[in-house]
């Protein structure tokens, strides 16, 4: 077999090999729906999940959220089984304050709220925090994630939605706002918030089988229920294929 020849056959073997792994390992759900909305119950949709505060120093550093960024996602038809989940969110253009900035994840238990600028605050409950990420957005944008407690709470929340939606709201809560206003966007699922439109930063939800807070650092291989063995022979059996056809096609180039 020549050298081409072979190299026709492994790079087809490849691209399936990576297909089926990205297709089985993926564990990202992709939002329903997002917004914004300020203390007034008048929502935004244009800017990305737009969050605004207030913030005065007095007996130390407060920070009172004027405008609260809410996301849905639909897990109606979500028949998987995890324990745990991280929730990343990419932070864009910021003003004023104090770093580092900290944001709050909230339940929401209104979930009837449309993608629209006129839409009905949705609300939510400030004594339900579901995640706390303290992050020093010094750059021009990056990255805010809430990682799962040792309790699990952030999985075991959107374990409860299954079957139906699921709505969180974020908060910018600690910043030290003394000079005005605190100004935080993170991109939306259209790509609303960021420096040009793209979707690529959506918000970015993860399950996962694990426990505790360390889960959120590992490699998932998938929120199943159980592990598919005979898929992953099937992978591992195609990876072999191609290290072999790869070593037997290096050393028929050398022989010749």
């Amino acid at each position: 077999m020549s050298r081409k020849r072979l190299l026709s056959l492994v790079i087809p073997i490849m691209v399936v090999l990576l297909s089926a792994t990205t297709i089985w390992a993926g564990t990202y759900r992709t939002p329903d729906k997002d917004t914004a909305c300020d203390v007034g119950g008048t929502c935004w949709n244009d800017s990305g999940i737009y969050l605004d505060t207030s913030g005065q120093i007095s007996g130390g550093c407060s920070t009172t959220p004027n405008w609260v960024g809410y996301v849905d996602w639909d897990l109606t038809s979500e028949n998987r089984t995890w324990n745990s989940a991280s929730l990343k969110l990419t932070a864009y253009r910021y003003s004023g304050g104090t770093q580092p900035y900290t944001f709050k994840l909230y339940a929401v238990s209104d979930t009837s709220w449309t993608e629209s600028n006129s839409q009905t605050d949705p609300g939510y409950d400030a004594n339900t925090v579901l995640g706390t990420a303290t992050v020093d957005l010094t750059a021009t944008n990056g990255v805010v994630e809430f990682k799962d407690d040792n309790n699990n709470t952030l999985g075991t929340y959107f374990s409860s939605k299954k079957g139906g939606q699921a709505s969180i709201a974020v908060a910018l809560t600690g910043g030290c706002g003394s000079a005005g206003s605190v100004i935080v966007q993170f991109e939306d699922r259209e790509g609303h918030g960021g420096s040009a439109p793209t979707s690529a930063n959506e918000p970015d939800l993860v399950f996962w089988t694990g426990s505790g807070a360390t889960a959120v650092s590992l490699s998932s291989v998938g929120a199943e229920t159980g592990v598919n063995w005979l898929l992953i022979a099937g992978l591992f059996a195609l990876a072999a294929m191609a290290v072999v056809g790869i070593g037997y096609g290096v050393r028929r180039s050398k022989q010749s």
